[in-house]
Order: C-alpha cells, then structure tokens, then sequence
C-alpha cells in the first residue's frame, strides 16, 4: 500500500529547522558579544539586544563571573543553591537569602521595593512599639549598653525625670532589660526633694531651683535612728520659706522594675505600667512644714489637683522598706518598715484609697506591727454584698498615743491623754467605684430581684420594700459575719449614741464605711488648760471625763463607725485629707461624753434612791422607837 506524501512538506519541516537553528546561532552569537536579551526585539529586529544579566544588581553579577558553574548569560535564570554554592562568607549567604525572601529574584531594588520595605519598617516598629513597649525600649537600651552609651542614656532620662518632675533622679548603674519577666531593672537610684541651696536666675529674670541631675550628688550618710541623735537634732530647726514650704526626703532604692505601655500613656495614663520596688532607704523629713494655724484647716484645702497624664499603675509591688521621719512640732523621730507590701492597682488620683484597698500590706510603724489584708468569714465568702465591693482590714498594736495626739491636731480627747498606747483594728467597706468595670453579673442579679419584688407586688422603690431590702441586707450580713479581730470583751465597750439618718428617694452616694474597734491601755490623762475649741457644754464634761480614763486606765474599749463620701477620697494622699481623723476624733469625744454624761444620770437617780430609801427607813425607825416609848400614843395613832 502506498501513502501518498502531501507536497511540499518536507520542503515545510527542513525550512521550519533552519529557521529555529538559525535563532539559535544568532542568540548564541548576541550572547558572546553580550548585545542580546532572552527575547528578541519586536519592534526594532535589526537592533542590538542586551544581554538579561545586566538587570541583575551588581552583588550577583560578581558572583556570576566568580561562579565556574554558572555560565554569565545563560537562557536560565541562576538558582538560590546555585549562587548560595558561590557564596564564599556568611555576609554574602545572608544578602543572598534576604534578596530571595523580599523579591523572589536578583534584580536591583526599584522605588517600589525601598517604598515597599519603609512601610513594612515603619507599619511594624510601630505595631511592636503599641503592643510591646518594654521589649522595644529594651532592645534600645541594649543597643545602646552594647556601644557604651548606658551612661549617657542614665544620664539623660535622669536629667528628663528630674526637670519634668521637679524632682531630682539620679541613676548610678546602668539601665539593665530583664528578658526573663520582661520588665526593665533599674539598679541604685537616687531620688531628693530639697530646698535650693543657691538661686538660678534664668533668662526671662525669674529665680529657679531646678537642677540637673548630672550635675547633683547623692548626699553623704543618712542618719537613721540607729545614730545617737541628740533631740537638738530634730528641734532645732527653722520654718522653711513659702516656696519651700513642703516635705523634704532623701530616698535610696536598690532595684526598681518597670514595664511600659504606650497603648496606657494614650490614655492619659501615664508610660509605666507595672512596678517593683526592691530596698528602700532614706529620710522623710517634714521639720520645716507650717501651716496658718489662725483659721481652721480643712481637709479639703490639703488634697492634691490632679492633670492628665499622672500615673496610674496597674500593680505596685514594695519589699524591705525603711524610711525614718520627721515631724514638725517636736515630735520625736520614728521609722516606718515595710516588709512587704503588695497593691494592686496605684493611681495618683486615688493615691490613699488604692492604698486602703490594697491586696496585702505588713511592716512596722515605730516598732509597732501593722498589717493589711482582707478580713477572713466563717463559711462561704462572698465579696461582692450588696453596695460592698470588698472589704478590708487594718490592725496595728501598741502604738503610742503620741501618734494619735498628732494625727488628731492635738485636738479632742487624745490631746488630754499624757501617755498610754493605742490597739486598733479597723474594717474598712469599699464601694463600687465608678472608674471600675460594669459588673454584668451583678447588674443581671440585680434586675432579677426587681423583677422577683414587682411579681409579688411591690414596687421596687416602695418605702416598705425599701426596708424590707435593708433587712434582708443586714440579716445576710449578720449571718456571713467576719471573724473577731480582737478578743471578746466582758463588758460592753464604749459607744457613741447613733443618729437618725433623714432617708431620701434620691439615689444613695457611694461611700467608704470603717468600722473601728480601739483599745486603749495604760492611760493617764490630764485637763486642759486651754479649751477654747470646745463648748461651753462640752467644756463641763472635760474634768467627768478626764476622771473616768484615769479611774480606767487599765483599758478603755471604744467602739465606732465612720463614712466618708467617696469624692473626699479623691487627690487626698493621707488620712488627714480624707476627713476621716476629724470624724474619728469626733466619735471618741461622742462615746466618752456619752457615756460619763449616762453615768452621772445613773449616779444623780441612784443617789436620790438612796437618798428616798434612807428617809423612809429613818421614819419607819422612829415610828418603832416611839412605839416602844410610848405604847398608848402608838394604838391610837394606829386606830
């Protein structure tokens, strides 16, 4: 069988291979003059190609020529092992596998790629600078430690502390990035509040006292009172100017570690977020304070403004503490001593009341122990009872009642007492605080006994249904009661008479309640000479009174309880501010006079008993003895 041969097909498959070994020659050829590229030309076929190596950046053009295996314009593109095999360091490895990761080729990098990689550097630095503060402030003071810059970095954030702060921070050791808990330590700082020595005139000719702390110097030795300090030391001082009319302190701190979060300095909450403080030393010295003693003092006068941006710490955490004080008037020196303290969170604004509310606090305060904690209940505990958020306890023993004398003003019964010592344990009820998170659960509870009241028929603010609820509220109370912090008592302490409360419809202020338990042992007492502050009332119970805690001085148990709304609590840093020293002064004056003014009543009825019992026994006595006198007088007076 023949096939037929289509014509010219041959002819058509010989010239199709000429033209194809014929571009193969051609492309050869460009390629040794180096005058073609992979593709050819289309619109200008006659023109002279490059060669596609010369797109390649420099760096692989250099190992192309230097490689024996890779040929400098070959139709293929080089593989990543084939230049990694011509590599001769790691630096030319590394620049090899970065180039492959970022464009998955070897051209030059275009506008578009730099444009590319400064988003990525920028978008990222800044994503890890929100989320990660501490790392990233860590890798820079590595950095920076790593080129011999710690001192000047130190000195630098120094010098920023001091003159934003008006406080003169000195660091002495370097700044040291803890990667295990990812905080940043600070070792061997400094921190002074001083009156200035020596006036700086600025430019504008106002007077300044803000020093850099490079050029401050930690003092030398600080007395403390294990010194033989004579009481000329701590009395001999003059009262400071008006500028200058504010605590001084020298204070010494072995560690401190901070961690950061600028997501909370957008906040207005300030940089740091964490602290630990580790080694405290120094001096608190208050010698030179005066206040106006012409006009009453209010507490209100004495709290602190508050500005954005003053800190707020999530969690403040002190160990071994030690700081001595003095105070004006006299008052003999005395150390404070905090072996451990741990607080939860720490707010410039709400100084004193995170301080109250703290998770655990024990130290010494003029060698008097002290603790912190929350009080422990029989049974199940629950926090959260009603209006109470949580609860918390302060007790301290054997404290002079020199303390107590200051704290009050001088001022009050404690002013009459010349000597003894102070047993107190206080339990303190904290409110919902408003700047806390929206307890959904309680919330919830909440609308389901609305709803539990309205299906019995009573409406939620019914005055009845409102008594019923402060029942309720005092009989869970009573039954999930806490324990004891002193022991039981034989006879009923004293107590101020309670006041009636005007109720009203409109919604109940949050307030902090302390209940105060005071024992007071070993007193001797004496009268006044001047007593102006009180009535002319209150002034005749001051000799009842005075008599009745010397006749008692083995021990005096007073029993009170105190509310402060919880506005007051805000920018008060001490007790003093607050207002709760006043209404504690004025509970104790209220149970003694109370209770010596109860006695005197007692006695005054007692004694006209006694009085009317003697005068009808002296006539019954001599209605018997005239009886036997005179037997006939007496059947007639009894006819």
């Amino acid at each position: 069988m023949v096939i037929p041969i289509a014509p010219h097909s041959t002819t058509y498959t010989a010239t199709r291979r000429f033209h194809s070994n014929d571009l193969l020659r051609q492309r050869c050829s460009n390629c040794r003059h180096g005058t073609s590229t992979s593709s050819p030309n289309p619109d200008n076929p006659n023109l002279p190609q490059r060669g596609h190596a010369q797109d390649y950046a420099p760096f692989i053009r250099r190992l192309i020529r230097q490689s024996k295996a890779i040929t400098l314009n070959s139709p293929h593109r080089p593989s990543k092992e084939e230049l990694l095999a011509a590599a001769n360091g790691w630096w030319q490895r590394l620049r090899i596998r970065l180039k492959w990761f970022t464009i998955r080729g070897w051209r030059r990098f275009n506008t578009d790629d730099m444009s590319a990689f400064a988003s990525w550097f920028l978008v990222g630095n800044t994503v890890w600078f929100l989320l990660g503060t501490t790392t990233f402030v860590s890798v820079i003071f590595a950095l920076g430690n790593s080129l011999s810059l710690q001192e000047s970095m130190a000195r630098w954030i120094s010098d920023y502390m001091t003159h934003n702060t008006g406080v003169t921070v000195i660091f002495e050791s370097a700044i040291v990035p803890k990667w295990g808990s990812s905080m940043i330590t600070i070792r061997n700082v400094y921190v002074s509040q001083r009156p200035s020595e020596k006036s700086v005139t600025s430019l504008d000719g106002k007077k300044g006292k803000q020093i850099k702390a490079a050029t401050a110097k930690p003092p030398s030795a600080i007395p403390f009172l294990s010194s033989a300090l004579s009481p000329e030391t701590y009395l001999a001082t003059h009262p400071a100017l008006p500028e200058d009319n504010y605590t001084m302190f020298d204070i010494n701190i072995n560690e401190v570690e901070v961690s950061l979060s600028f997501m909370r300095w957008l906040d207005g909450k300030g940089l740091v977020k964490d602290v630990r403080v580790n080694g405290v030393r120094g001096v608190v010295d208050r010698r030179s304070v005066w206040w106006d003693v012409s006009k009453p003092l209010d507490p209100a006068d004495f709290r602190h403004p508050t500005a954005p941006g003053d800190f707020e710490f999530e969690s403040f955490h002190v160990e071994d503490a030690l700081v001595t004080v003095y105070q004006p008037g006299g008052q003999r020196p005395y150390n404070i001593s905090i072996f451990n303290a741990v607080i939860g969170p720490l707010r410039k604004k709400w100084l004193f009341y995170d301080m109250m509310s703290a998770e655990g606090i024990t130290g010494q305060f003029d060698n008097c122990l002290f603790s912190l904690h929350m009080p422990q209940k029989l049974g199940k505990f629950e926090n959260n009872v009603g209006t109470i958020k949580r609860m918390a306890r302060f007790r301290i023993d054997g404290l002079p009642i020199e303390h107590a004398q200051y704290a009050t003003g001088y001022t009050g019964p404690m002013s009459w007492i010349t000597s003894g010592k102070l047993d107190a344990v206080l339990d303190i009820k904290f409110p919902h605080h408003p700047d806390d998170q929206v307890d959904l659960h309680a919330l919830l509870a909440e609308i389901g006994r609305n709803v539990a009241t309205i299906s019995h028929g009573v409406h939620p603010d019914d005055p009845d249904g409102e008594r019923l609820k402060a029942a309720i509220e005092s009989a869970e109370n009573s039954l999930i009661g806490v324990i004891p912090g002193q022991h039981r008592l034989a006879r009923p302490p004293l107590r101020a008479p309670r006041k009636v409360d005007a109720r009203t419809n409109e919604e109940e202020e949050r307030k902090v309640v302390v209940d105060i338990d005071l024992r007071l042992r070993d007193l001797k007492a004496a009268v006044p000479i001047y007593t102006t502050d009180l009535s002319v009332t209150n002034n005749a119970l001051i000799r009842p009174i005075v008599a009745f805690i010397n006749s008692n001085k083995t021990l005096v148990p007073i029993h009170c309880q105190v509310a402060a709304d919880l506005s007051n609590f805000e920018g008060s840093w001490t007790l003093f501010e607050t207002g709760l020293m006043t209404s504690i002064s004025d509970q104790i004056y209220e149970a003694l006079a109370y209770h010596v003014s109860s006695e005197t009543a007692n006695s005054r009825r007692l004694r006209q008993v006694s009085v009317w019992g003697i005068r009808r026994g002296a006539d019954l006595l001599v209605d018997m003895l005239r009886g036997v006198v005179d037997p006939v007088h007496a059947q007639f007076a009894t006819v």
